[in-house]
Parts: structure tokens; sequence; C-alpha cells
């Protein structure tokens, strides 16, 4: 297979505001070639715009937000985020510029032409800070393992400052709330992807059996009755496949109404699928940005498995929909899957990543968390996980419309 050396990986980072709704995307990228971080920052910049902006559908994939692009010294020299729309993307101007007068010309340039200008990693400097404090819209305050006191140090300079704080590398509950504490607007961090609290909810038995449904439904010696008898003693899933299979993306001239027929219609694989998002949006109140998130990662987990011909690849969907149980539920993954009774090769892949699923969803994570270096040390080509990621992205958009439309 012919693998694009010069692809770029690429990740979304959320940045969320005060009331943890995601605001906009900061991009982490990385060519794929560069597993050590050797390429130039104007390469891999090169790269993900050309294949954002060019090669992509990239509202998909910004979901109607901005993006935040890193831009080099010399990108900035060149012009290069003029060529880019001023309504999807905020300029990082990246803390080791040099800032001078040539510099200083191109953010004046971007500023009079309407862009959106963000201070990466901000430090004060008495003799560069106030020409570019008077222009910023953000400023980007790295608070990784400071306290209150340390951050509002940071702060200090910053009093007539009129445009928009951003906190980055969040930690913690605590840390969050000292941030809203001190005049932060966005925030930025692996914690913020958690739910911002539990209810309370509990793997009752009811949920239990769609969990143990779900497991039945991966034996691929079942039968399409069998799945029949399964589904009828889920009256709500039941109707749901009943309202899908009559759907204008289904139908083919006649009304079905038997689950049976239903069941036929849309193929095993589509009702292992809808059974997966019935449960995890069937959660009380569940996160529209978390729902999104699990899907994803399903999806690319299923794509990847598809792309080295793993003979399951709903398997590995299976294994991405359940590796985030956790967060919707205030329960550990090992003792939720106690309760699930999943295969062994399921329950060591979600536990231990270990297995090809395992080692599958280990690499998927590192992908979306912007670890591009561990999942490229893994068996799968980069150019594969760049192009699972980006059909994860465009299938979680489709079914969470889908979902809206069922609701």
């Amino acid at each position: 297979m012919f693998v694009n050396k010069k692809a770029t990986l690429f990740a979304r980072q959320r940045i969320y505001d005060i009331n943890r709704s995601v605001h906009a995307y900061e991009l982490l990228y990385r060519t794929a070639e560069d597993r050590q971080g050797e390429s130039s920052g104007d390469e891999k910049t090169s790269h993900v715009i050309t294949q954002l902006f060019s090669s992509l559908n990239i509202e998909t994939i910004l979901n109607n937000k901005r993006a935040y692009i890193n831009f080099t010294r010399n990108h900035l020299i060149w012009n290069v985020p003029l060529l880019l729309p001023k309504e999807l993307i905020v300029v990082e101007i990246l803390e080791d510029i040099v800032i001078d007068k040539p510099i200083l010309e191109c953010v004046y340039r971007l500023k009079d032409q309407g862009y959106q200008l963000a201070l990466d990693d901000f430090i004060y400097h008495p003799k560069d800070s106030p020409a570019l404090i008077e222009i910023a819209d953000v400023i980007k305050i790295d608070v990784l393992k400071q306290n209150k006191r340390q951050i509002a140090q940071q702060l200090a300079p910053l009093n007539n400052f009129k445009g928009k704080l951003l906190a980055e590398k969040i930690e913690s509950p605590e840390q969050f709330q000292d941030c809203i504490d001190l005049g932060f607007h966005y925030f930025q961090g692996f914690f913020l992807n958690r739910p911002s609290s539990f209810k309370g909810q509990l793997l009752t038995e009811s949920r239990a059996v769609l969990y143990r449904l779900l497991s039945q439904l991966n034996d691929e010696n079942i039968s399409i009755e069998r799945v029949e008898r399964l589904l009828l003693n889920i009256p709500k899933l039941s109707y749901r496949i009943l309202r899908l299979a009559n759907s204008t993306t289904h139908y083919r001239g006649r009304k079905i109404e038997s689950l049976l027929e239903a069941v036929r219609r849309l193929g095993l694989n589509q009702i292992r699928n809808w059974l997966s998002l019935f449960l995890i949006s069937s959660q009380d109140e569940p996160s529209s940005e978390l729902l999104e998130r699990t899907l994803i990662r399903a999806k690319m987990c299923e794509a990847l498995a598809q792309k080295i011909g793993y003979s399951d690849p709903h398997q590995a969907y299976t294994v991405g929909i359940l590796s985030t149980l956790n967060l919707f539920l205030d329960e550990p993954l090992s003792q939720l899957l106690c309760k699930i009774d999943l295969t062994e090769t399921l329950n060591t892949a979600l536990i231990h990543h270990q297995g090809l699923l395992g080692e599958l969803l280990g690499s998927v994570i590192s992908y979306e968390q912007g670890h591009f270096h561990h999942a490229v040390q893994s068996s799968f080509e980069a150019q594969d996980l760049l192009d699972s990621y980006l059909e994860a992205i465009k299938y979680a958009s489709v079914v969470l419309a889908a979902i809206n439309q069922q609701d």
C-alpha cells in the first residue's frame, strides 16, 4: 500500500467556555515522517493548511467552530494567514517568535483585515509585550502546575487588556475554578474532557441488559430471529429500530411493520450501531461533546480495524463505544465491565489495552489527544490513522444529527 510520508497527522483539542461548552478547537499537528519532531514548523503548518483548507470539508472538521492555528515567523512574514478565511481561524503567535518590525507589520496587517489574534504561552516582556497586548484578541496563559497566586502574578501586567483570557493545561476542578475566579474566559486541558459533574448515575439492571445484548450481538453466529427476540424485550429500542427502517434513508417502497423485517432490512451491523448509540444517548442528560467524542473514537477504531483487515471490525467499534462508559456512569470501567459479561478479548482490550483491539484502542486514544508519537509507534500506518480520524469526525456529525431527529 502506498503511504504518503508527507501526510499531516492532526487532531482537534477542544477549547471550552465558562459553561464548559466547546468554543473552538486548537489544531495539533505534525507530518507523518516527523516521528521525533524533526521537521520544521514551516513544513508542518504548510501541510496542515493545505490539507484542511483545500482537500477536506473544513466546516465538518471544525463543527462550525473556529480553529486556533500556530503560525511560524516565516508564515507570518509570507502572509500565509491571509490565504485562509478569517471567520474560521484564530492566528496564534508563538511565544518564541522574535517581535521585531517585520512581525509587527504582519500582525497589524492581519488585524486590519479582520483576523483574530492570540498570543500563545504568553509571558510578559516590558520591551515587546505592550504592542502585542494592544492588538491581541486572546491571550493564552499556561497554568500547568501553578497555584492561584502564581497565575494571578502572570495576569498582573494585563490589567488593561480588553480581550479574552484563555487558560491552558488545566489539571483539576480546583484549578478550573481558580481560573474562573481570576477572570479567564476560555479554558483548555484534558481534565475538561471529563463531564462537568457526576449525578450518581448507576448501571441499573435494565441498562446492564442492554450492554449484555450488545455483547451477544457481537456473536457472528447469532441468528436474525434471535436478534428479534432480544430486541422485543426493549420496547423503546424496538420502536426506534422500526422508525429507522421506515425512514427515507432505508425506505424501499413498502412500509415495514414487523421487527423481524426491520432487522433484515437494516442488517446486523446497523442494529449493533444503533444499540450502541441508544446506550450512550439514553443516559441522563448526556453531554453532546462526550457523545461526539465517543462516536469519533468508536468509528476511528472500526475504520482502523477495516484498514488492517481485522476479521470483525465491529468489535473494534464496540470497544470504542464502551471505552468511555466510565465517563457516562459514576463507576470505574473495570467494575462496570464485570456487570456486562463481555468476552475476554473485549475485556482485555478495554481494561489493559492488550491484544490487537487493545493496541488499536490505545493508538486511537493517543491520536485524539494529540500524542502522535505514541500513535505512530504502533503497527498502524500514519496515513491510515489520519484517514480514519477524518472519517470518524464526519460519521459523528451525521449520527448526532440523526440522534437529534430521533428524539
